[in-house]
Protein backbone atom coordinates (compact mmCIF):
# COMPACT_ATOMS: atom_id res chain seq x y z
CA UNK A 1 0.00 0.00 0.00
CA UNK A 2 1.22 3.49 -0.84
CA UNK A 3 0.56 5.98 1.98
CA UNK A 4 0.94 9.73 1.51
CA UNK A 5 2.02 11.32 4.79
CA UNK A 6 1.40 15.07 4.92
CA UNK A 7 2.91 16.90 7.90
CA UNK A 8 6.43 18.03 8.83
CA UNK A 9 9.13 15.98 7.14
CA UNK A 10 11.87 17.34 9.43
CA UNK A 11 10.34 15.20 12.20
CA UNK A 12 10.88 12.14 10.03
CA UNK A 13 14.44 13.25 9.29
CA UNK A 14 15.12 13.60 13.02
CA UNK A 15 13.71 10.10 13.55
CA UNK A 16 15.97 8.67 10.84
CA UNK A 17 18.94 10.34 12.52
CA UNK A 18 18.00 8.77 15.86
CA UNK A 19 17.11 12.13 17.40
CA UNK A 20 13.44 11.58 18.21
CA UNK A 21 11.09 8.61 18.73
CA UNK A 22 8.61 7.30 16.19
CA UNK A 23 5.52 8.33 18.12
CA UNK A 24 6.13 11.92 17.02
CA UNK A 25 4.99 10.63 13.60
CA UNK A 26 1.79 9.04 14.96
CA UNK A 27 2.17 5.58 13.45
CA UNK A 28 3.56 6.41 10.01
CA UNK A 29 6.94 4.85 10.83
CA UNK A 30 5.24 1.66 12.00
CA UNK A 31 3.21 1.63 8.77
CA UNK A 32 6.46 1.82 6.83
CA UNK A 33 8.04 -0.96 8.90
CA UNK A 34 4.96 -3.06 8.17
CA UNK A 35 5.92 -3.11 4.49
CA UNK A 36 3.92 -0.15 3.20
CA UNK A 37 5.45 2.51 0.99
CA UNK A 38 5.19 5.79 2.89
CA UNK A 39 5.74 8.97 0.88
CA UNK A 40 6.86 11.77 3.19
CA UNK A 41 5.68 15.25 2.19
CA UNK A 42 5.45 18.61 3.95
CA UNK A 43 2.20 20.25 4.97
CA UNK A 44 1.55 23.71 3.53
CA UNK A 45 -1.21 26.31 3.64
CA UNK A 46 -0.87 26.73 -0.13
CA UNK A 47 -4.36 25.87 -1.38
CA UNK A 48 -3.28 23.39 -4.05
CA UNK A 49 -0.49 21.68 -2.07
CA UNK A 50 -2.44 18.55 -1.13
CA UNK A 51 -4.00 18.21 -4.57
CA UNK A 52 -0.61 18.38 -6.28
CA UNK A 53 0.75 15.74 -3.91
CA UNK A 54 -2.16 13.37 -4.47
CA UNK A 55 -1.92 13.74 -8.27
CA UNK A 56 1.86 13.32 -8.14
CA UNK A 57 2.01 10.21 -5.97
CA UNK A 58 -1.41 8.57 -6.55
CA UNK A 59 -1.48 7.07 -3.04
CA UNK A 60 -3.84 4.40 -1.76
CA UNK A 61 -4.56 6.59 1.24
CA UNK A 62 -3.61 9.94 2.76
CA UNK A 63 -2.47 10.07 6.38
CA UNK A 64 -2.48 13.39 8.24
CA UNK A 65 -1.07 13.06 11.80
CA UNK A 66 -2.31 16.46 13.01
CA UNK A 67 -5.33 17.64 11.05
CA UNK A 68 -5.38 21.40 10.53
CA UNK A 69 -8.58 22.23 8.67
CA UNK A 70 -7.19 25.37 7.04
CA UNK A 71 -4.05 23.67 5.76
CA UNK A 72 -6.05 20.86 4.14
CA UNK A 73 -9.13 22.84 3.13
CA UNK A 74 -9.27 21.99 -0.57
CA UNK A 75 -8.46 18.29 -0.19
CA UNK A 76 -11.14 17.95 2.49
CA UNK A 77 -13.71 19.83 0.38
CA UNK A 78 -13.25 17.82 -2.81
CA UNK A 79 -13.25 14.58 -0.79
CA UNK A 80 -16.42 15.58 1.06
CA UNK A 81 -18.12 16.31 -2.28
CA UNK A 82 -16.99 12.96 -3.71
CA UNK A 83 -14.57 14.47 -6.24
CA UNK A 84 -11.62 12.58 -4.73
CA UNK A 85 -11.85 8.88 -3.87
CA UNK A 86 -8.52 8.64 -2.03
CA UNK A 87 -9.39 7.81 1.61
CA UNK A 88 -8.08 10.16 4.29
CA UNK A 89 -7.13 9.03 7.80
CA UNK A 90 -6.13 11.66 10.32
CA UNK A 91 -5.51 12.47 13.97
CA UNK A 92 -7.63 15.35 15.27
CA UNK A 93 -5.79 16.82 18.27
CA UNK A 94 -8.24 19.58 19.22
CA UNK A 95 -11.99 19.92 19.14
CA UNK A 96 -12.88 22.78 16.74
CA UNK A 97 -13.98 25.76 18.82
CA UNK A 98 -16.80 26.94 16.57
CA UNK A 99 -20.12 25.27 17.45
CA UNK A 100 -22.67 27.43 15.62
CA UNK A 101 -23.06 29.66 12.58
CA UNK A 102 -21.76 29.18 9.05
CA UNK A 103 -18.30 28.14 10.24
CA UNK A 104 -19.74 25.20 12.14
CA UNK A 105 -21.51 24.08 8.94
CA UNK A 106 -18.19 24.31 7.09
CA UNK A 107 -16.38 22.36 9.83
CA UNK A 108 -18.99 19.59 9.72
CA UNK A 109 -18.52 19.36 5.97
CA UNK A 110 -14.72 19.27 6.24
CA UNK A 111 -14.75 16.68 9.03
CA UNK A 112 -17.06 14.46 6.97
CA UNK A 113 -14.21 13.99 4.47
CA UNK A 114 -11.84 11.69 6.43
CA UNK A 115 -12.82 8.04 6.33
CA UNK A 116 -11.80 7.84 9.98
CA UNK A 117 -10.58 10.26 12.66
CA UNK A 118 -8.21 9.17 15.41
CA UNK A 119 -8.14 11.07 18.71
CA UNK A 120 -5.57 11.38 21.49
CA UNK A 121 -8.24 11.88 24.15
CA UNK A 122 -11.62 10.26 24.77
CA UNK A 123 -12.95 13.57 26.11
CA UNK A 124 -11.92 15.43 22.95
CA UNK A 125 -13.61 12.79 20.83
CA UNK A 126 -16.80 12.83 22.89
CA UNK A 127 -17.02 16.62 22.80
CA UNK A 128 -16.47 16.71 19.05
CA UNK A 129 -19.19 14.10 18.51
CA UNK A 130 -21.57 15.82 20.97
CA UNK A 131 -21.13 19.11 19.10
CA UNK A 132 -22.38 17.36 15.97
CA UNK A 133 -19.12 17.97 14.11
CA UNK A 134 -18.45 14.33 13.28
CA UNK A 135 -20.28 11.00 13.42
CA UNK A 136 -19.39 8.73 16.34
CA UNK A 137 -18.84 5.68 14.12
CA UNK A 138 -16.04 7.51 12.28
CA UNK A 139 -13.97 8.10 15.44
CA UNK A 140 -11.72 6.15 17.78
CA UNK A 141 -9.02 6.58 20.42
CA UNK A 142 -6.31 4.04 19.48
CA UNK A 143 -4.12 4.70 22.53
CA UNK A 144 -1.23 6.80 21.25
CA UNK A 145 1.89 5.98 23.25
CA UNK A 146 5.69 5.90 23.30
CA UNK A 147 8.09 4.24 20.90
CA UNK A 148 9.23 1.56 23.33
CA UNK A 149 12.13 0.42 21.13
CA UNK A 150 13.56 3.93 21.02
CA UNK A 151 13.54 4.35 24.80
CA UNK A 152 14.90 0.86 25.32
CA UNK A 153 18.18 1.97 23.74
CA UNK A 154 18.57 5.00 26.01
CA UNK A 155 21.02 4.61 28.96
CA UNK A 156 19.17 5.40 32.19
CA UNK A 157 19.95 6.04 35.84
CA UNK A 158 18.10 7.40 38.84
CA UNK A 159 19.76 10.70 39.61
CA UNK A 160 18.85 13.47 42.02
CA UNK A 161 17.05 15.91 39.72
CA UNK A 162 13.36 16.35 39.15
CA UNK A 163 13.21 17.37 35.48
CA UNK A 164 10.72 19.50 33.56
CA UNK A 165 11.20 19.64 29.78
CA UNK A 166 7.89 20.97 28.48
CA UNK A 167 7.24 24.34 26.88
CA UNK A 168 3.53 24.33 26.04
CA UNK A 169 1.24 26.15 28.50
CA UNK A 170 3.38 25.37 31.55
CA UNK A 171 2.64 26.74 35.04
CA UNK A 172 6.21 27.35 36.13
CA UNK A 173 5.16 29.70 38.94
CA UNK A 174 3.43 26.87 40.79
CA UNK A 175 6.31 24.50 40.08
CA UNK A 176 8.91 26.97 41.36
CA UNK A 177 6.96 27.62 44.54
CA UNK A 178 6.59 23.89 45.27
CA UNK A 179 10.30 23.23 44.87
CA UNK A 180 11.21 26.38 46.79
CA UNK A 181 9.24 24.94 49.71
CA UNK A 182 10.69 21.43 49.52
CA UNK A 183 14.28 22.24 48.63
CA UNK A 184 14.31 19.28 46.24
CA UNK A 185 16.59 19.69 43.19
CA UNK A 186 14.68 20.85 40.11
CA UNK A 187 15.93 21.29 36.56
CA UNK A 188 13.70 23.25 34.17
CA UNK A 189 14.58 22.86 30.50
CA UNK A 190 12.42 24.94 28.19
CA UNK A 191 12.45 27.43 25.33
CA UNK A 192 12.57 31.17 25.86
CA UNK A 193 9.11 31.38 24.27
CA UNK A 194 6.67 29.04 22.61
CA UNK A 195 3.23 29.54 21.03
CA UNK A 196 2.52 32.73 22.92
CA UNK A 197 4.11 31.57 26.18
CA UNK A 198 6.96 33.79 27.36
CA UNK A 199 9.48 32.12 29.69
CA UNK A 200 12.27 34.67 29.27
CA UNK A 201 12.10 35.67 32.97
CA UNK A 202 12.51 32.14 34.35
CA UNK A 203 16.22 32.42 35.08
CA UNK A 204 15.69 35.69 36.93
CA UNK A 205 12.84 34.21 38.96
CA UNK A 206 15.02 31.32 40.09
CA UNK A 207 18.28 33.23 40.54
CA UNK A 208 18.13 33.17 44.36
CA UNK A 209 16.71 29.64 44.69
CA UNK A 210 19.79 27.41 44.89
CA UNK A 211 18.01 24.10 44.34
CA UNK A 212 16.49 25.16 40.99
CA UNK A 213 18.43 25.19 37.74
CA UNK A 214 17.00 26.71 34.55
CA UNK A 215 18.29 25.70 31.12
CA UNK A 216 16.95 27.71 28.17
CA UNK A 217 17.12 25.82 24.87
CA UNK A 218 16.36 26.76 21.31
CA UNK A 219 12.77 26.12 20.24
CA UNK A 220 13.50 23.21 17.95
CA UNK A 221 13.00 19.47 17.81
CA UNK A 222 16.73 18.87 17.44
CA UNK A 223 17.33 19.74 21.12
CA UNK A 224 15.42 16.63 22.19
CA UNK A 225 18.61 14.54 22.76
CA UNK A 226 19.71 17.07 25.39
CA UNK A 227 16.34 16.85 27.10
CA UNK A 228 16.23 13.07 26.74
CA UNK A 229 19.57 12.68 28.53
CA UNK A 230 18.34 14.83 31.42
CA UNK A 231 15.08 12.88 31.67
CA UNK A 232 16.79 9.49 31.42
CA UNK A 233 18.99 10.34 34.40
CA UNK A 234 16.28 12.09 36.43
CA UNK A 235 14.84 11.08 39.78
CA UNK A 236 11.42 11.90 38.36
CA UNK A 237 9.74 13.97 35.65
CA UNK A 238 7.42 16.88 36.40
CA UNK A 239 4.77 18.46 34.20
CA UNK A 240 3.08 21.62 35.57
CA UNK A 241 0.17 22.71 33.40
CA UNK A 242 -1.72 25.99 33.33
CA UNK A 243 -5.24 25.35 34.60
CA UNK A 244 -6.69 28.00 32.29
CA UNK A 245 -5.40 26.06 29.27
CA UNK A 246 -6.72 22.59 30.08
CA UNK A 247 -9.01 22.33 27.05
CA UNK A 248 -7.02 19.63 25.23
CA UNK A 249 -4.52 16.88 26.08
CA UNK A 250 -1.53 19.16 26.76
CA UNK A 251 1.18 17.26 28.63
CA UNK A 252 0.72 13.99 26.76
CA UNK A 253 4.22 14.05 25.26
CA UNK A 254 5.74 14.19 28.75
CA UNK A 255 3.53 11.27 29.77
CA UNK A 256 4.93 9.31 26.82
CA UNK A 257 8.48 10.16 27.93
CA UNK A 258 7.72 8.99 31.47
CA UNK A 259 6.21 5.70 30.29
CA UNK A 260 9.04 5.06 27.83
CA UNK A 261 11.78 5.84 30.37
CA UNK A 262 9.98 4.16 33.31
CA UNK A 263 10.23 7.34 35.36
CA UNK A 264 7.89 8.58 38.09
CA UNK A 265 5.87 11.57 36.95
CA UNK A 266 4.12 14.39 38.79
CA UNK A 267 1.58 16.07 36.55
CA UNK A 268 -1.23 18.58 36.85
CA UNK A 269 -4.67 16.98 36.64
CA UNK A 270 -6.02 17.36 33.11
CA UNK A 271 -9.50 16.00 32.30
CA UNK A 272 -8.34 15.37 28.73
CA UNK A 273 -5.86 12.70 29.86
CA UNK A 274 -7.44 9.25 29.68
CA UNK A 275 -7.21 7.15 32.85
CA UNK A 276 -4.97 4.61 31.10
CA UNK A 277 -2.18 7.20 30.98
CA UNK A 278 -2.28 8.05 34.67
CA UNK A 279 -1.59 4.66 36.25
CA UNK A 280 1.30 4.95 38.69
CA UNK A 281 1.57 8.72 38.37
CA UNK A 282 1.21 11.53 40.90
CA UNK A 283 -1.71 13.66 39.68
CA UNK A 284 -1.86 17.03 41.46
CA UNK A 285 -3.85 20.26 41.47
CA UNK A 286 -2.53 22.62 44.18
CA UNK A 287 0.88 23.72 45.43
CA UNK A 288 0.28 21.63 48.56
CA UNK A 289 -0.37 18.61 46.31
CA UNK A 290 2.90 19.26 44.53
CA UNK A 291 4.81 19.50 47.80
CA UNK A 292 3.30 16.23 49.08
CA UNK A 293 4.05 14.40 45.84
CA UNK A 294 7.65 15.65 45.76
CA UNK A 295 8.20 14.56 49.34
CA UNK A 296 6.73 11.11 48.67
CA UNK A 297 9.09 10.53 45.75
CA UNK A 298 12.05 11.85 47.75
CA UNK A 299 11.25 9.47 50.60
CA UNK A 300 10.30 6.34 48.68
CA UNK A 301 10.69 4.53 45.40
CA UNK A 302 7.50 5.42 43.60
CA UNK A 303 5.77 3.11 41.14
CA UNK A 304 6.48 4.00 37.53
CA UNK A 305 3.89 4.46 34.77
CA UNK A 306 2.52 1.32 33.18
CA UNK A 307 4.24 0.52 29.87
CA UNK A 308 1.12 -1.07 28.33
CA UNK A 309 0.61 1.93 26.05
CA UNK A 310 2.94 2.12 23.07
CA UNK A 311 3.05 3.47 19.54
CA UNK A 312 3.42 -0.09 18.31
CA UNK A 313 0.16 -1.19 19.96
CA UNK A 314 -1.54 2.00 18.81
CA UNK A 315 -0.55 1.35 15.22
CA UNK A 316 -1.95 -2.18 15.36
CA UNK A 317 -5.34 -0.75 16.34
CA UNK A 318 -5.11 1.83 13.55
CA UNK A 319 -4.19 -0.90 11.10
CA UNK A 320 -7.25 -2.92 12.12
CA UNK A 321 -9.54 0.05 11.45
CA UNK A 322 -7.97 0.78 8.06
CA UNK A 323 -8.26 -2.89 7.07
CA UNK A 324 -11.89 -3.06 8.18
CA UNK A 325 -12.87 0.09 6.27
CA UNK A 326 -10.98 -0.89 3.12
Amino acid sequence: MKILYIARTDTYRYYREGINPSHWLYGAVEMEKDGNEVVWEDESRALLNDIRLVWKHLPDLVFIPNLNLRSHLLLLLITAFGLSRTPIYAFLHHEPKVKCGWKSVLYRLLLSAPRHLFFLSTKTMEETVKAGLVAKDKCSVPGWGPDIGFYGKVPKSSGKWFVSTGKENRDFDMLIEAFRRTGAPLMIMTARSHAGNDYSDLQEKCRDIPNIRVVITENSGNVYPQMLEAMANARALVCPLRKDKLNYCVGLSTIADAIGLHKPLIITRNPYHDAAYLKGMEVVETVDDWVAAINRIMAHDESTPSPCLSMQNCCQKMKGIVSALG
